[in-house]
């Protein structure tokens, strides 16, 4: 008597619905996926009668025109003139420089300004734009 066994199937698995099913999740995720906006608090300070802006320094101010001429603090300066008051300012207490630019500034003439104020070590440079 000869006793017949069934051959089993081999086992395997089936990508093809897996991959749908991973699909749909992450459409679902994407779609129900909330993001969250920055938010800002609008303060208003309160006031005092005792109060003074005396005590505040007044940033030097660096004006960059077209042709790539320099203004500091309101005198025509050269290159040289801007890197020896920036080391001259960069020994205050309170070393800041505003940077203003024309539109048609060329690039290397901004970059020229922002590397002479790091090579001065003055750490608080700012770059202004006209708010439209």
């Amino acid at each position: 008597m000869a006793i017949l066994r069934k051959k089993r199937a081999l086992a395997q698995i089936n990508i093809v619905p897996l991959v749908d099913v991973l699909t749909a999740l992450i459409f679902f995720f994407l779609i129900t996926m909330q993001f969250k906006d920055v938010y800002s608090v609008d303060i208003t300070p309160p006031t005092m009668k005792t109060s003074t802006n005396d005590n505040l320094a007044q940033p030097n101010v660096l004006l960059i025109k077209k042709d790539g001429s320099f203004i500091l603090n309101k005198k025509p300066s050269s290159e040289a003139d801007i890197e020896r008051e920036f080391k001259r300012i960069s020994q205050s207490k309170d070393s800041t420089v505003l940077i203003y630019a024309d539109s048609q500034t060329p690039l290397k003439f901004v970059a020229q300004a922002i590397d002479s104020a790091r090579l001065a070590k003055i750490k608080k440079v700012s770059l202004r734009a006209e708010n439209k």
